[in-house]
This record gives C-alpha cells, structure tokens and sequence, in this order.
C-alpha cells in the first residue's frame, strides 16, 4: 500500500450508521463497519463473476478469476491517485472501498470461515482410502512429495545470494528468507483441492482420477504429519520446556477428545438415525461447537485452527446421514465465504514491491518444485505402478493443481509477516504464479484427457452378436430408486433364461456423492443376509434381484454393486463396468420430467430429473455396448415382479428400420420361446424417398446411409422373426402401410392399450419420408429419439413400459459427410 492514506471507518460504540446521505454528505469518513464490510464482500464477489463469464470460455477454472478480481480491485491497480476528496487530498478508488479497519472485518471473517472449510474438508476425506492403497500408491506419493522438495531446496541453495537483503540465507544452513514458504506452497498436495478439480473435470471415477485420489491423500496425510510431528519436535525444544509440554498436553488432550468422545458419538448418530431422516439440530449444533474448540485448542498450541478441525473431520464418518448433513449446512462457506480469500491474496499482491533480480530466483525455485514433482512421480509410476507414460504424465501435472487450501496458506503467511508493507515481493510473486499454474495446467489436462477414448477404442458386443451363439447373455441393470425394480424384474423374467442361452446380470445402484470426498464402486456379496430390522436401500433392492436369482436357479446369475460417484461423471463407472464384463445391454430406468408429476406412484422427490437426464446424454455418447432406455408402466402387469396367472405379457415392437430398431426385434427374439409372453411385430412401410446413398442426421451426426443395404439387412431379420410365427401361436406379425406422419402418429396411438411392453429403436432409418417428419413433430425428448418421444408423451397417456434401444455400433456402410 504504502503511501496510499487510509480512512479509520470505526466509530466507536457503532456498528451500522444513520445513513451515507442524512450526514457528512461530503464525506465517506463515518461511513460505519456494516456499510463498509457488505460493500467490499460485494465487490470481492462480483468481480469474479463477471472475469468469470470470459475466461470460462477458455476452459479456467472459478479461483483464477477470484484471485483475477482481487487483483483487480487492489491498491496497485484502483489505487492510483486521480480523486480528491474534501480535505484536498488526493486518493484512489480504493479509499472508498477498503477501508483499512473494515477490511481486517472481512479479512478475520474469511479465517474464520476457513476453520469450518477445513473442518468440511475433513468430514469428506475417508480414512479408510489410506488402509485400501496398495504399497505402490504409497511409495509413488512418498516419492512425488520428496522429489518436490528436494529440487526446491536445492536450487534455493543454489541461487541464494549474501549481498541482497531477500536472497540472504536463514541462521540455519540452506535456501534464501523466505524459500522455505515457496518449497511448502509449492511441494504439498492437497487432496481437497485435487478432489475438487477432478470433479469439475468431470474425471473424479476415472481410472486417471481415482488412481489421482489415492496417490493426494497419501501425500497430503504425509505433509500433514510430518507438519504435526515438527511442531511437536519444536515444542519440546523451545527455549521455555514448560510452555512447551503444556502445549504438548494440550494437543494431545484433543486427539483423545476427538477418538474417545467425538467418534463413538458421531458413529452413534449414524446408527440412531433412520436412512432417509435428517439429522437432529442439536448434534449438529454440538459438533459445530467442538469445532471451535478444538481450533482454539491447536491455536494455544501454536498451530493454526485448522488443524484441530481438520483432524475432527477425519472422525466424523463420511456420507449420508452425518457427514452429508454437515457438508450440506456448512456449503454457504464454501459457495460464499471462502472465495473472500481468493479475492483477499489477490487485493494483497502488489506487483511494485518485485524487482527482476528477485523475480527470476523465486521462479527457479517454483518451476524446480514444479518438475521435481512431475519426475517424482512418473518414475515409480512407470516402474512399479504400472502407468503409461502419458497418464504419468497427467498424472504429475494433476498433482501439481493448486486452489482453496494453498491460497488459505498464503492468507495466513501475509497476516503473519511483521512488516507494515502488505504483501512482500516473495508473496506477490506466489500468488501470481499460482494463477498462471492453474491457469495452464486446467485446460492442458481437460485437453489431453478423454476417459472415453477407453470406451471408444473398445468393440462392444450387441445383443444380436449375443445371440447368435451359445452363451450368456450379458446385461449391465442401473437402478436409481426402489421403483425402478418391478418393471426391470419384468423385463429380464420375459427375456427367457435358459440353459444354452442363461442370463448373467451386474445390478448397479447409482447414487451420488454426498457428503464424502472420493467416490466408491461396493461389490455386494450375494450370499450375505442382510438385516432385516433396518436395511439400506441397496439392501432392498439387492434383496429383491437375490430372490429373482432363486427363481431361476443355474439360469440367472446376479452380481450386485453399488456406486457412489457425482452424476455428471457416473456414466464412467456405467461404461467400465461394461467393458470390464462384456455386457451386450444396459438398461438404464428414465422418467421424462413432465410425466413425473402425473404419477403419483412414483418416488423420486429426492432424485432431480436433469441429473438423470445428464447421465443418460452422457452414457448415450459414450456407452461400449447397447443402451436400453426404460420407461415403467402403471399397470398391474408392469409393477409385479412376476407374471400374472391366466394373464399373458404382450410385447409389442415398432419396426421401421435401422441399426436400433433390429437391436429392438432381437432382444424381442429372446423372448419369442416365453409361454407367457405374446410378441407382435409390426412394420411400418411409407412411399419411398431417399435414394440408394442418401445423407441423413443419425444420432449427433450427419452421416451416409447405404439405404439399400440397411433394408437387406431389415428384411433378413424380419424374415427370421416371420419363419418363427409359423411355428409359435404367441407370437404375430402386422404390416402398416402409411403414407406420412400423421398417419403413422395415428397409427402408433391406436396401439397404446395393446401391450405391456413395447420395444422401440431410438433413431430409425427408412426410405420412407414418414421418419423424417416424426423427427421434425417431436423433439422434446431427444435422447429418445422421434418415435420414442411420442410413444412416452403425457398425451400418449400409455401404461405399459417402454423399452427404447440404442445400439452403439455405428452404421455400416456410412461415413461422415
């Protein structure tokens, strides 16, 4: 700041005044705490958004514009000299903004807010992660921080330099004043803040992520320790022993808090409170007080306060009901309060106080813990870990992501300088490179990684390649809700198991992660008996697939797992569980939006429809296999698990033609053989239109479409269907000629009392002009395709389910145009 003069906005004995326009008009001297404080949260708040909105486009993640809009506002840039105020004294914009005792307001509530930021952290971060990570995450995280911080230090010992007051080495032997802050900022990992990127990534339940996750908290639990042990080591060497083992004491007297008292009672709020009930506010209200004790306990033992809520954290149980409810009550912190100190290191930069001769050391020194970390890790990696060069590569560089908790680091190093200039060169020169490190490695990363170029690469079985040989027939079921499980029971019971052809089923329950830092993939054991007193969700709806299991004994085979993960980055643990199994189907339940509120059968208050519709747009880019999209009905036959006696189960499938519609008539196929189950075939037939090599829109892309040799294979496949009805009384065949749209509409909707299922192809490819102007007539839905909007419309108003394939292959004999 320097020159720049400073209005005093406390008066004392008044918080709030009578108002900026009722005295001192020509003023801003008594412009009172309240006033002053909303005014400069505002503006840190603001800025941010607005750089936000530009540099978004460029792929830069939240904190870079934070630190940006600090920036901003600061003395160095609004606080040149062009105003002058009643006295004659010339000042900057600045004066009227940040006063300077109304700023160390925002500033105290800022560190303050970072004890219960830390404290969240904590909640979210599993201990158990550390016990699961096999020796070789141990010893690539071991070997990444000590790389980091060996480079560091060497090179400050190289560049130190006697006769300049900043590059002057400590009383101890090794780097320049302040070289030690720069390796520590820029040696650590934070698992928070790598947690936290990922997931913006859209990569948290990568493999690239998950190994990331593993390899952050075991060096971040590594640099916390080795923190927590200096201390001690420190304390117990101090010039005054006493005070050092009453702090000692006082340390350790917390931890037993935290193990004796804390954790048995969290656990047993975990255990008294019924899944799906909230948490009582009076255990919530006690945990917020021990967080503020034990903050004041590490601040008497000379740590900051966010030690001791950091280690609470850890000892309360991670996810749903405690942890989430914390994480849920505490998001104002993070989505309001915290980014104050993105805004506050930025405000306190002052690009003057750096002169080149410092600039150039410093970066050395940043750039060597940069790539010390980068070697320091691809080495073991490569070695022992089994890594590709390029993931170990991404891998360095995610690891070298900054954010929240070093920028929470910086804050307190500036508060604690003793100089009366506000931010020295050293810091200035941190922050700034802080911005540029994120600001490059976010977007290389988002580049360079593409989880789905695994799924792409990977050649996928359909159920027609599933058919025509002898074996198991594949399917991946997603479950989100207890709803979901009749009509899928349903549908896998009409599939017809049997000896040469036996169905083999992976249940996977999707939930997301709530209150809990990592994502989890749990494979249940079907032998396990699950209690009967109080079981979880999952355990109902295992229960439920266990016992259709029993049924079908040596002709079903189910293997439960469960997976906690972020919606807008599930659709990775979907498609790894189908690669990894061969799966030739993946069902996955939908509910339009508009149809939800007319069911009153239907319990999905607590599931929003957009993240399941992002799930499913994500899935449909990136499935391995095929995709069934199913719509239960509301009739008797659709929510039973078995079928009605005296009753058949009539399936009904829409042929127009095309890749998804074959897909559709031979998951039809396997059920042809069922003594229960009727299937009608009906194709739909319309003047022709497109010529032999045609250009159409399938799927997101426009395409070329041998129509001639799609109708061969249309017309075998129909004919194989059309041999069987000569020989089976259940099964039928229709014809449909029509002549455009309307007429096939009309025709589709005198079908909606006619069956419990209908099958469906997602797109469809036709010679006749009727499919394109179904597309053109509906188009809410388009992850359904045209025919499959219309079908699950309110105004279809049908009750049975609805079963719309998608099949991944793409279209032969096509190309793009």
């Amino acid at each position: 700041m320097g020159s720049h003069p400073y209005r005093i906005c406390t008066t004392p004995g008044e918080v709030s005044s009578g108002g900026l326009f009722y005295k001192h008009l020509d003023s801003f001297s008594n412009f009172s705490p309240l006033q002053s404080v909303s005014l400069q949260i505002i503006v840190l708040s603001l800025l941010p958004h607005f750089i936000h909105m530009v540099l978004s486009r460029f792929h830069q993640p939240l904190l870079v514009s934070q630190i940006l809009g600090g920036i901003l506002a600061s003395p160095w840039i609004l606080g040149y000299e062009f105003l002058k105020i009643s006295t004659g004294r010339p000042v900057g914009i600045t004066y009227f903004l940040f006063a300077k005792d109304g700023f160390q307001v925002v500033d105290m509530l800022a560190h303050f807010s970072s004890m219960f930021f830390i404290f969240k952290v904590g909640v979210q971060m599993d201990p158990k992660i550390l016990k699961r990570a096999k020796w070789r995450t141990y010893i690539i995280g071991f070997c990444c921080t000590l790389c980091s911080y060996f480079t560091g230090e060497s090179l400050a010992h190289i560049v130190k330099n006697d006769k300049i007051p900043g590059l002057r080495p400590p009383a101890r032997p090794g780097g320049f004043n302040n070289s030690t802050k720069i390796i520590n900022l820029f040696s650590m990992i934070s698992f928070p803040v790598i947690t936290y990127v990922l997931t913006d990534l859209n990569i948290l339940n990568s493999d690239l992520g998950s190994l990331a996750t593993h390899v952050a908290m075991v060096a971040d639990f590594l640099h916390t320790f080795e923190k927590l042990f200096s201390v001690l080591y420190h304390a117990l060497l101090s010039k005054n022993p006493a005070h050092g083992r009453i702090a000692v004491y006082l340390l350790l007297g917390t931890l037993i808090y935290i193990c004796l008292i804390v954790r048995p009672a969290a656990l047993w709020i975990v255990k008294n409170t019924p899944e799906g009930r909230p948490v009582s506010d009076v255990y919530i209200s006690l945990i917020m007080i021990s967080v503020l004790l034990c903050g004041l306990a590490s601040e008497y033992c000379g740590l900051s306060g966010t030690v001791g809520a950091f280690f609470l954290g850890l000892a309360i149980p991670d996810g749903p009901p405690l942890g989430s409810a914390l994480v849920q009550k505490l998001r104002i912190v993070t989505v309001f309060f915290m980014p104050l100190h993105m805004g506050i290191v930025g405000y306190k930069t002052d690009i003057h106080k750096v002169s080149f001769v410092y600039l150039w050391r410093v970066l050395l020194v940043i750039v060597g813990c940069f790539i010390g970390k980068i070697v320091g890790l691809f080495i073991p990696a490569v070695l022992l870990g089994g890594v590709s060069a390029r993931d170990s590569l991404l891998l360095g560089l995610i690891m070298n992501f900054k954010g929240i908790v070093e920028v929470s680091q910086l804050s307190t190093w500036i508060d604690n300088q003793k100089k009366n200039n506000t931010f020295a060169a050293a810091n200035t020169l941190m922050v700034l490179a802080l911005v540029v490190q994120v600001a490059v490695i976010t977007p290389t990363v988002k580049y360079l990684y593409d989880p789905s170029s695994k799924y792409l690469a990977y050649k996928g079985r359909s159920i027609m390649q599933s058919n025509e040989v002898n074996s198991d027939f594949r399917v991946l079921v997603c479950v989100h809700t207890q709803d979901d499980v009749p009509g899928i029971i349903k549908l896998l019971e009409a599939s017809n198991p049997t000896k040469l052809h036996p169905l083999t089923v992976y249940l996977l329950h999707l939930i997301e992660l709530v209150g809990r830092a990592t994502p989890l993939l749990i494979a249940h054991p079907m032998h396990k008996r699950f209690s009967t007193s109080n079981p979880t969700k999952s355990e109902i709806i295992i229960n439920v697939f266990q016992q259709f299991q029993n049924r079908h004994q040596h002709l079903v085979t189910v293997h439960p797992f469960s997976t906690i993960s972020p919606y807008a980055s599930m659709h990775n643990d979907i498609c790894s569980m189908s690669v990894d199994n061969r799966t030739a189907l993946i069902i996955f339940p939908f509910c339009r939006q508009d149809v939800v509120s007319k069911r009153e059968d239907l319990d999905r208050q607590n599931i929003s429809s957009r993240c399941i519709k992002t799930i499913l747009q994500n899935l449909l880019r990136n499935s391995p296999c095929s995709v069934g999209i199913l719509i239960d009905g509301s009739n008797p036959q659709t929510k039973s698990t078995c079928f009605l006696p005296d009753t058949p189960y009539r399936v009904i499938v829409l042929f127009f033609g095309g890749p998804d519609d074959r897909e559709a008539l031979a998951f039809a196929m396997n059920m042809i053989h069922h003594p229960s189950v009727l299937v009608t075939l009906v194709r739909y037939y319309g003047p022709a239109r497109l010529s032999s090599d045609e250009v159409i829109d399938y799927g997101s892309e426009s395409v070329r479409i041998d129509v001639e040799r799609q109708k061969f294979l249309d017309d075998e496949l129909v004919d194989h269907f059309r041999v069987n009805t000569m020989h089976e009384e259940t099964l039928m065949y229709k014809e449909v000629e029509v002549n455009d749209g309307a007429e096939t509409i009309w025709s589709v909707r005198s079908l909606r009392e006619d069956f419990d299922l209908m099958l469906v192809g997602r797109q469809q490819i036709s010679d006749s002009k009727i499919v394109s102007e179904l597309a053109s007539n509906w188009a809410e839905c388009e992850e359904l395709g045209a025919v499959g909007d219309m079908v699950t419309s309110p105004d279809y108003d049908a009750e049975g389910s609805i079963l719309i394939i998608h099949q991944r292959l793409v279209v032969s004999s096509s190309s793009k145009r």
